[in-house]
Protein backbone atom coordinates (compact mmCIF):
# COMPACT_ATOMS: atom_id res chain seq x y z
CA UNK A 1 0.00 0.00 0.00
CA UNK A 2 2.84 2.41 0.85
CA UNK A 3 4.56 1.78 -2.50
CA UNK A 4 1.45 2.89 -4.32
CA UNK A 5 2.14 6.52 -3.25
CA UNK A 6 5.89 6.53 -3.92
CA UNK A 7 5.69 6.19 -7.71
CA UNK A 8 3.42 9.24 -8.31
CA UNK A 9 5.48 11.34 -5.88
CA UNK A 10 8.71 10.40 -7.64
CA UNK A 11 7.19 11.21 -11.03
CA UNK A 12 5.95 14.60 -9.81
CA UNK A 13 9.36 15.29 -8.31
CA UNK A 14 11.10 14.45 -11.58
CA UNK A 15 8.78 16.73 -13.54
CA UNK A 16 9.36 19.62 -11.13
CA UNK A 17 13.12 19.03 -11.20
CA UNK A 18 13.17 18.94 -15.01
CA UNK A 19 11.15 22.13 -15.33
CA UNK A 20 13.14 24.05 -12.75
CA UNK A 21 16.47 23.60 -14.55
CA UNK A 22 15.27 24.95 -17.88
CA UNK A 23 14.80 28.56 -18.82
CA UNK A 24 12.42 28.59 -21.82
CA UNK A 25 12.67 32.36 -22.25
CA UNK A 26 16.38 32.12 -23.11
CA UNK A 27 15.78 29.38 -25.68
CA UNK A 28 13.52 31.62 -27.78
CA UNK A 29 15.73 34.73 -27.80
CA UNK A 30 17.24 35.66 -31.14
CA UNK A 31 20.89 34.78 -31.69
CA UNK A 32 21.97 38.41 -31.57
CA UNK A 33 20.28 39.00 -28.18
CA UNK A 34 21.30 35.76 -26.48
CA UNK A 35 24.32 36.03 -24.20
CA UNK A 36 26.05 33.75 -21.75
CA UNK A 37 24.77 34.32 -18.20
CA UNK A 38 28.29 33.97 -16.80
CA UNK A 39 30.58 35.90 -19.18
CA UNK A 40 28.02 37.92 -21.23
CA UNK A 41 29.53 36.87 -24.56
CA UNK A 42 27.25 36.59 -27.61
CA UNK A 43 25.80 33.12 -28.12
CA UNK A 44 24.08 31.24 -30.93
CA UNK A 45 20.63 29.81 -30.24
CA UNK A 46 21.68 26.18 -30.77
CA UNK A 47 24.73 26.19 -28.46
CA UNK A 48 24.49 24.06 -25.32
CA UNK A 49 27.73 25.34 -23.72
CA UNK A 50 29.52 28.66 -23.91
CA UNK A 51 32.78 28.27 -25.92
CA UNK A 52 34.34 31.16 -23.99
CA UNK A 53 33.85 30.05 -20.37
CA UNK A 54 32.26 26.58 -20.61
CA UNK A 55 29.01 27.54 -18.84
CA UNK A 56 26.14 25.13 -19.51
CA UNK A 57 23.25 27.01 -21.08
Amino acid sequence: MFLMWIIPLVLIGLVVYGLSGNNPARAFQSASNRTCPQCNQAMQHDWKNCPHCGQTL
